[in-house]
């Protein structure tokens, strides 16, 4: 029979086209599976086996009815209180991660603040870590854990100084943990939205130097404070601390520590056990909130800058020059309008960083430097 418009295919050549075929296919899914498990995917399966989720318990006063004291005290006609105080146990849910083969982690001072005591830190594989407070600075919102265990996995920690704005931003942390059956971190990924923002100096209740931080838009929400923000090859390049939100969860608006600043804190935690207070050696005031008249007594013709009305002679700033009577208008080239501006740069200075202070005395600037001490205890 002859067959019009068609061929038949002999043995071998429809053979290679269905290998063909099959090698092309596998080839694919190979594509697909080598595109599944990208950079981000890999930086997360480096850093979530060292993460944390850490419990602490806050015991609260709180008043009860008591319906003994109720129907006893009354039979005498008198005023009641008709309640005594009781403890209640509350709980609060912070992330951590290990960043070194002794155990060490790190967290936010304020995931640890007003707590009673440590009530877990879990591993993701699920281990209960036995630990110890090694020391907490509030200024910085840094604190350090010590861990005991075997083959504790750690993460590498990264740099802050060279993030490139766009570039991705991975927050790993717990939130809503207490509402989770498994330790397992929770993940989310975003860029880095800015660099070295500034925040207002109100927040944290002006005590805590919430500055120069990195914004990212990865989801950050309650309880991942304290969890690691992690660059594409899985280096911490910062510690989740806070987030901007008039709902109360992720907005986009997510801040995290640099991680240079952090290294240092904790470098200081470890070695002292608490953070060496840099020290200036003077107090002032806000030239703005004085009147006129003592301005004009005082020879004063500007009208912003940090008077300086008290002064130790024994502060780095005395022995370098600094005198009373003296405006300061500038602290390393940030310009400083009140006492709290002078605190803000103070604080994020180490023991042995140099200050350079902008001074107007008496219509002459001077330029004073010196190197910050510790705060010494009078």
């Amino acid at each position: 029979m002859t067959m019009i418009g068609q061929r038949p295919c002999s043995a071998l050549p429809c053979a290679l086209a269905l290998a063909a075929v099959f090698s092309f296919a596998a080839a694919a899914q190979e594509s697909i599976d080598t595109s599944r498990r990208n950079a981000i995917v890999n930086a997360i399966a480096k850093v979530s086996p060292a993460v944390v989720t850490i419990t602490v318990v806050q015991i609260q006063a709180e008043r009860v009815p008591d319906p003994f004291f109720d129907d006893f005290w009354g039979l005498f006609g008198a005023p009641l209180d008709r309640s005594h105080v009781r403890g209640r146990a509350v709980e609060s849910i912070g992330s951590g991660f290990l960043f070194d083969a002794d155990g060490h982690i790190l967290t936010n001072y304020h995931v640890l603040q007003d707590a009673n005591r440590i009530g877990s830190v879990i591993l993701p594989d699920g281990r209960d870590l036995k630990v110890k407070l090694v020391g907490a600075d509030e200024h910085t919102d840094v604190a350090v854990l010590q861990a005991t265990g075997d083959h504790l996995p750690f993460i590498p920690l990264g740099r802050s100084d060279d993030l490139l704005t766009g570039e991705w931003a991975i927050a790993i942390g717990n939130p809503f943990g207490n509402m989770m059956r498994d330790p397992q971190p929770s993940v989310s990924v975003g860029v880095i939205s800015a660099n070295h923002r500034r925040v207002s100096r109100d927040v944290g209740g002006g005590e805590r130097l919430y500055q120069d931080l990195i914004q990212t838009d990865a989801a950050i929400n309650p309880g991942n404070s304290g969890g690691p923000l992690v660059n594409a090859r899985g280096e911490v390049i910062g510690v989740n601390t806070m987030i901007f939100s008039s709902s109360g969860g992720s907005q986009g608006l997510g801040f995290a520590i640099p991680i240079d600043r952090v290294k240092r804190v904790a470098q200081e935690l470890i070695q002292y056990g608490h953070r060496r207070n840099p020290w200036f050696g003077f107090r002032g005031e806000a030239i703005s909130d004085l009147a006129p008249y003592s301005l004009q007594q005082l020879g004063i013709q500007m009208d912003s800058g940090v008077l300086v009305s008290e002064i130790v002679t024994t502060s780095p700033a005395y022995v370098a020059g600094l005198r009373l009577g003296d405006v300061v208008t500038e602290v390393n080239g940030e310009t400083v309008h009140d006492p709290t501006d002078v605190n803000f740069v103070n604080w994020g200075l180490f023991v042995g960083d140099s200050a350079r202070l902008t001074v107007n005395r008496r219509g002459e600037t001077l330029n004073i430097t010196f190197a910050v001490a510790e705060v010494q205890e009078r």
